[in-house]
C-alpha cells in the first residue's frame, strides 16, 4: 500500500489554489439596469411616458381616424365596415391590454389589473390610476424599469395628451354626426334596415 507524505518546500505556480479569491467583482445595488420597451409585448414594464407616448397615437389615434375613413367609404356596405372596423379595433384593445397589463407591473401590481383593465365597468376605474400613477423607479419583482426619457420627449409626450383631448372635444363639438351617440343610432338603423 502506498503512503501519501507532505511535500515540503515551494509549490509550482502552474498549480492554482482553489481557495484563493477570483478576480470577480461584487455588483453593486446602485447600478441601474433598464429594461426594453417593446410594442407588442406582454412582458416587462412600462414607464408612464412611454405609455402616453404609445397609447395616444397607436390605440387612440390611429383606430379613430381610420375608423372615421372607413365609415365615410363604407357606409353602405354594413358587412365590410364590420369586418374593418374589428381588424382595426381588436388589434388596438390587444396593444392597449399590453400596455395596461405592464403598467400594472410598473407600479408593482398583479398583471391581472392590467387584463381587468378591458373590461366595461371595472375597467374605468382600474384604468384611472394605471394611467396616471408613476411607476416605481426601482427593479421590482417583474423587472428593471425603462431608460429615463430626455426633457424633449417629455415634453412633447404632455403636448400630445394635450392635442389630442382637444382635437376630440372639437370633432365632437363641430361634427355632431361623428358623436358616439350618432354614431350609435347610425349603427342601430343600420343594423335594422339589414
Amino acid at each position: 500500500m502506498a503512503r501519501i507524505e507532505p511535500v515540503f518546500g515551494s509549490i509550482s505556480s502552474e498549480i492554482e489554489n482553489p481557495y484563493q479569491p477570483s478576480d470577480a467583482q461584487l455588483i453593486d445595488d446602485e447600478v441601474v439596469t433598464f429594461s426594453k420597451p417593446k410594442i407588442f409585448d406582454f412582458s416587462g414594464r412600462i414607464s408612464l411616458a412611454r405609455f402616453w407616448l404609445i397609447h395616444v397615437p397607436l390605440v387612440l389615434v390611429l383606430p379613430c381616424i381610420l375608423l372615421a375613413f372607413f365609415m365615410v367609404g363604407l357606409r353602405h356596405q354594413l358587412v365590410v365596415l364590420l369586418i374593418v372596423g374589428a381588424t382595426v379595433v381588436v388589434p388596438a384593445i390587444l396593444l392597449s391590454v399590453s400596455l395596461l397589463v405592464r403598467r400594472a407591473r410598473d407600479l408593482g401590481w398583479s398583471p391581472i389589473w392590467g387584463i381587468l383593465s378591458a373590461f366595461p365597468v371595472i375597467g374605468f376605474v382600474i384604468t384611472l390610476p394605471l394611467m396616471m400613477l408613476p411607476g416605481r423607479k426601482a427593479i421590482n419583482k417583474y423587472g428593471p424599469p425603462n431608460p429615463p426619457l430626455s426633457t424633449l420627449v417629455k415634453v412633447l409626450a404632455a403636448l400630445l395628451v394635450v392635442l389630442t383631448f382637444v382635437t376630440s372635444t372639437v370633432l365632437v363639438a363641430y361634427f355632431p354626426q361623428y358623436h358616439p351617440q350618432a354614431l350609435y343610432e347610425w349603427f342601430a338603423n343600420a343594423l335594422a334596415q339589414a
